[in-house]
């Protein structure tokens, strides 16, 4: 059997040790077209601040293509899947033969059409040469592109160096895919207290200077600064894929089924390049985060050796808090318009609570939990996952899913009533307790 892994992230190697969980010699060859390999993308924002060095952004050992027997071509790109021949062509020269072949090519930042975007001292931050250009970039102000959660986490980054930073949204609120207006007020206040300059609902229309960048303009605003960090969102590396004919789904990433097989038999696609099944939106999503590229590449990884595995469905999970140093997360949806099959027999509720500091709020769909906001205290957020992921009628149980001290007895009534769902060993002790 031979193996072709394109990419060299989080779905990547996870879909390495699943494989050589089983298979223990078979050739596996890995093409990541960046030069830096096994480097956590999550962790840039640190390494942008200069609070963590190279190493330690590392989320597996130097070694690890050794210890897995694996062929590691680095910086090496592939431009071509020969899908007749089961081979691709990479720019090295060389063609590779597969039996298997993951699709594990991530996303790529996207850069809007802005007059001047093509200046010095501007850009984005998702591969480790970004991370490095920043690093590079001299100067005392910033503008920050784009108030999602890179973009928070850039500017921070930059107010750790000493930086001045003005963060710039075209929307009217922080954060505004992953926490509703509520929410990302209470997160406006924390950030702005931080010395952020936040300016929402505007947009860049263009980058001034002579070469370098030296101001952003606005249609109310002229903004001095030496360097520009974009940070307006990723869309899914699907070239490859296109240009192979492989199918592409309705958001634009791969499309898969539960195996996370493509269109295409033997071609697999895992992590933020592909969609999969959101059980809270109930359609097809691109759900690019770390924990659901993991899982992801794991899942394809043991079928691609041949051990049958099924993928349950991805639940979106976004957490600014270690950042900005205030607890802030959501998980699933945070506007009913964002579930699919919407029609007269579903009905929403929105259930909030708020404090001077804190902010929770859960999202029913026909009693069923389908997402939830926690800001200032977001303690026993895997119990709601848990019944997000199970879609369960809590209708009776709110005030005390809605508790501060939440805890997992709570729910013992409705674990015992789903056991047929609730399987898992943990479960199963904490219902048999007797309580």
């Amino acid at each position: 059997m031979k193996y072709v892994i394109v990419g060299g992230s989080a779905a990547a190697i996870s879909a390495i040790e699943a494989i050589r969980s089983i298979d223990k010699r078979s050739q596996i060859d890995v093409f990541s077209d960046e030069n830096t390999p096994l480097f956590s993308r999550v962790l840039l924002p640190y390494y942008v601040a200069e609070e963590l060095s190279k190493p330690l952004l590392n989320f597996r050992s130097a070694d690890f293509f050794d210890e897995f027997g694996i062929t590691p071509h680095i910086g090496v790109r592939v431009e071509e899947i020969i899908k007749e021949d089961k081979a691709v062509k990479a720019d090295d020269g060389n063609t590779y033969a597969y039996d298997k072949l993951l699709l594990a090519t991530g996303g790529n930042a996207i850069v809007p059409k802005i007059p001047g975007v093509e200046k010095e001292n501007i850009s984005t931050l998702k591969t480790m040469a970004d991370a490095e250009k920043i690093l590079n970039m001299q100067g005392k102000k910033a503008v920050v592109i784009g108030a999602g959660s890179i973009g928070v986490e850039a500017s921070i980054s930059f107010l750790r160096r000493g930086i001045k930073v003005t963060l710039l949204e075209q929307l009217g609120q922080l954060l505004p895919t992953v926490f509703d207006e509520e929410a990302a007020s209470i997160i406006r206040e924390v950030v702005e207290g931080m010395g952020v300059e936040v300016i929402t609902g505007e947009r860049a229309v263009e980058f001034k200077g002579n070469g370098q960048v030296t101001g952003v303009a606005t249609r109310a605003h002229d903004i001095d600064c030496d360097m520009v960090l974009m940070a307006v969102g990723v869309r899914p590396a699907v070239e490859l894929a296109e240009k192979a004919g492989i199918e592409i789904g309705s958001m634009g990433g791969i499309k898969t089924d539960s195996q996370l097989q493509t269109s295409t038999p033997n071609i697999y696609a895992a992590g933020d390049v592909c969609e999969t099944f959101d059980v809270a939106r109930n359609t097809h999503f691109v759900n690019a985060i770390w924990p659901m590229a993991v899982e992801e590449g794991r899942i394809a990884g043991l079928n691609m050796v041949g051990n049958k595995a099924e993928f349950q469905g991805s639940v979106r999970m976004n957490s600014i808090g270690n950042f900005i140093g205030f607890p802030a997360m959501s998980v699933g949806v945070t506007h009913p318009d964002e579930c699919s099959y919407v029609d007269e027999e579903c009905h929403f509720e929105e259930i909030k609570h708020r404090t001077k500091n804190t902010y929770k709020k859960i999202i029913l769909k026909n009693d069923c939990i389908v997402g939830a906001i926690f800001v200032g205290q977001t303690q026993k957020t895997g119990i709601l996952t848990n019944l997000i992921r199970r879609q369960v009628n809590v209708a009776e149980f709110i005030p005390a899913l809605m508790s501060k001290e939440l805890n997992f007895l709570d729910i013992l009534p409705i674990l015992r009533h789903h056991g047929d769902i609730f399987t898992e060993p943990e479960f199963k002790e904490l219902m048999d307790t007797g309580l």
